[in-house]
């Protein structure tokens, strides 16, 4: 087994943590998929509104790699497709038919050998999309030759799911899912966990077990990779959500499609913070419906660093397993930055009096306007990778790709810099001006 001691990072310590415990389970009528949660895809519909779905049927393909296409999410009726600019598809919508998905017929799992076996397998059942990759942080492309597969079981995020509680019951499905990502690669299929939990891993040979030690973004994918095998540009590494684990185990096992996910509500503005059955794409109101504290609420789609911001009408993300709310708020502090600190200020270098070990009801107050670079090192102290991460953002807003390389861009990604934007003076989005730089050097390619 190996282990990675993270020593840079934070665990902010926001207060509205979801309990270890499962609510009253809660009916979805409606759930969505949107092309958007897949990053440098161009979209072809192949339904329309009012057409009838089953789970799994094809819905849309790419028109750059016509053989990958993306699931229904639901059976039932197409009841709505909502168009953007240029008659770009921004969501599709389906009414769920409770009766036609308890149909689905359990059956023996094909007998997948090797690696041209899986892929195609996930192509024909288009399942595809749960297959993402590093570098760009997209839905890999099947003709790829991975150099090793990376599955992050470690949730560090702030109001993330604990993984732990949510695949505690999914032994099986998890077993039958390695195996068979396993098959993808003749390189390592890294897992990473955290210390003492699942516990029946160690017993697999065929893994590279990876134990993470420190603070958020310890369990990260970048920040694992850059620790034990970094990427350049000519490098592919294939990664799968911990929560989709249970969903493509069942499909291997049993040959069916089961969207479900255990998700959580957390955060300030939640009134009873804990876990509950759904499903991918699930409606955000089913769950935050009389259950916010508060009437001025951002609703967000995953968690607070990271998550999409959605609203209480919005659905969740498909690579999403949480629901975040936190206060929206424009009112700036008596004395701003002038002020001695105490309960009302949270600083993670202790620049005021007090300390952040207490849970905080973090607004979206941002405290401060933005402004030039502040090189004061804010970055680096939260930042673990091996990466000089003052001078990569300067080389993209200097539009300089061969420096842009050479500093590791391609280990990079929003979520591995998301605390550097939490933590930074200038209030600058670091993570934006990563994601600019990885679609410089992805259309430039």
């Amino acid at each position: 087994m190996l282990k990675i001691k993270v020593k840079k990072g934070h665990d902010i310590n926001i207060a509205g943590v979801a309990s270890r415990e499962l609510l009253a389970t809660q009916k979805n009528t409606t759930v969505s998929l949107s092309p958007e949660s897949f990053r440098y895809i161009k979209p072809k519909l192949l339904v329309k509104e009012d057409d009838y779905v089953r789970l799994g049927d094809p819905i849309f393909f790419d028109k750059l790699s016509p053989e990958v296409k993306w699931p229904a999410i639901a059976s039932g009726k197409i009841s709505k497709i909502i168009y953007g600019e240029r008659r770009s598809i921004k969501e599709i919508i389906f009414s769920v038919d409770d009766s036609a998905e308890s149909e689905n017929v359990v059956k023996n799992g094909n007998l997948l050998s090797n690696r041209n076996d899986v892929i195609n397998f996930l192509l024909e059942k288009n399942m595809w999309p749960f297959i993402t990759q590093r570098p760009f942080n997209k839905v890999a492309n099947p003709s790829d030759t991975p150099k090793s597969i990376i599955v992050s079981l470690a949730n560090t995020a702030p109001l993330s799911v604990d993984y732990d509680f949510t695949l505690s019951s999914n032994k099986d499905e998890i077993i039958s899912a390695l195996t068979n990502l396993k098959k993808m690669t003749q390189g390592k299929l890294f897992v990473a966990i955290n210390p003492g939990e699942f516990d029946y891993l160690s017993n697999i040979d065929f893994i590279e077990l990876v134990e993470i030690h420190g603070p958020h973004p310890a369990g990260n994918i970048g920040v694992i990779l850059n620790h034990i095998d970094p990427i350049n540009n000519n490098d592919i590494v294939w990664t799968v959500q911990g929560h989709h684990l249970p969903i493509l185990g069942k499909l291997f096992s049993h040959g069916i499609f089961d969207p479900s996910i255990t998700i959580n509500l957390a955060g300030p503005s939640v009134a009873n913070p804990g876990y509950f059955q759904s499903r991918i794409g699930a409606s955000l109101e089913t769950y935050c419906q009389g259950n916010l504290s508060t009437e001025k609420v951002r609703v967000i789609s995953g968690d607070v660093l990271t998550g999409k911001q959605s609203g209480i009408n919005g659905y969740l993300g498909f690579y999403h397993s949480s629901i975040s709310a936190i206060e929206e708020s424009f009112d700036r502090s008596f004395m701003g930055w002038l002020h001695p600190g105490g309960s009302s200020k949270y600083s993670v270098f202790n620049a005021y009096i007090g300390n952040n070990k207490s849970p905080y009801n973090f607004t979206t107050l941002q405290n401060g306007s933005h402004r030039a670079f502040v090189p004061i090192e804010a970055w680096e102290n939260v930042f673990p990778m091996d990466i000089y991460i003052n001078a990569l953002l300067r080389s993209i807003e200097a539009n300089d790709f061969e420096e842009m390389e050479q500093l590791g861009i391609y280990e990079c990604d929003e979520e591995d810099v998301a605390l550097c934007s939490f933590v930074c003076p200038s209030k600058t989005d670091v993570g934006g001006i990563i994601r600019k730089g990885l679609d410089i050097v992805y259309f430039d390619q």
